[in-house]
């Protein structure tokens, strides 16, 4: 047990309070309690978290917070945000060279092509219906004499009409085409708790909308090489978005998972553990586009 596990368990016995008293003052579930009195700090949420919890804790038992945090800095976790070494800032959503370019300027020769085309039938068309002098088909000129009765066609139809009734068959309608899942599938390949690995597959795209709701929290995003695009707190009500689509494996690390909603293509991520339970997760997803599995 620390000094400052001592002093802040003194004050609370001094108080008459007992941890499950103390546990409903604050919100702070006992085990975090207990880890703060014992110096247990590997059991909290994040560093961050355990400063929040040690500030609430000495609230609670009428202690100064600034007072307590300058006399036991030595026990007290660093602040996350002194320890995440100084990342290049990347851009939220990348920017993905426009891959219609080509298409655009194929447009133009495909539009020439196909005005040739028309001309050449049109000229088809004249030369195949130009009198030259009185050249003309005796079969043509038989054809000229030919009335046709409207009522004869009329006849035919019904003809038609009626052997389709005989035999009793119906006009097949094509099947509808069913359009895919613009989304995608996630599918769970292994989990260990608190670490899960899933894997996206049937999308295009890999987009991400990360929010914090019912409260702060921290989490960091990064790929296989240690790149990160995302590593800081996200205050309660903030919502920022990623395009992942070039990357081929993404790494989630929650610290606060009841406080956090992550979409993949617009759904909403179900995590792999209960979130009251696991509060802290990491979230693996491989990502292939669609032609490239």
């Amino acid at each position: 047990m620390t000094e400052l596990g001592n002093r802040l368990r003194q004050a609370r016995e001094e108080k008459g309070m007992s941890l499950e008293d103390l546990q409903t003052a604050t919100k702070i579930q006992k085990r975090y309690l207990i880890g703060i009195e014992e110096g247990n700090y590997s059991i909290m949420p994040g560093q961050f978290y355990a400063r929040a919890f040690i500030k609430q804790y000495a609230e609670a038992v009428g202690l100064d917070p600034e007072v307590i945090f300058e006399e036991f800095k030595q026990d007290i976790p660093a602040n996350e945000k002194e320890e995440i070494p100084q990342l290049s800032r990347v851009k939220t959503r990348k920017q993905v060279p426009a891959k219609n370019n080509k298409v655009l300027n194929f447009i133009p020769k495909i539009l020439m092509f196909l005005a040739l085309v028309a001309v050449v039938a049109i000229l088809y068309i004249l030369f195949q219906n130009w009198d030259f002098g009185n050249n003309s088909d005796p079969q043509e000129d038989s054809n000229r004499g030919v009335v046709y009765d409207p009522a004869d066609t009329e006849d035919e139809d019904q003809g038609d009409g009626e052997q389709d009734e005989a035999t009793g068959e119906e006009p097949v309608e094509e099947p509808e085409e069913e359009q895919g899942n613009s989304a995608g599938t996630l599918t769970e390949v292994s989990s260990s708790q608190p670490n899960a690995t899933l894997e996206l597959t049937g999308a295009d795209a890999f987009e991400v909308e990360l929010s914090a709701i019912g409260g702060n929290t921290w989490v960091g995003i990064s790929n296989s090489e240690g790149e990160y695009f995302h590593s800081k707190e996200l205050a309660e009500g903030e919502t920022e978005t990623f395009d992942l689509t070039e990357e081929t494996e993404i790494l989630f690390n929650i610290g606060w998972v009841p406080a956090t909603e992550i979409k993949i293509n617009g759904e909403v991520l179900e995590y792999p553990f209960p979130a009251d339970d696991v509060t802290t997760q990491k979230i693996t997803i491989k990502f292939a586009a669609n032609g490239q599995q």
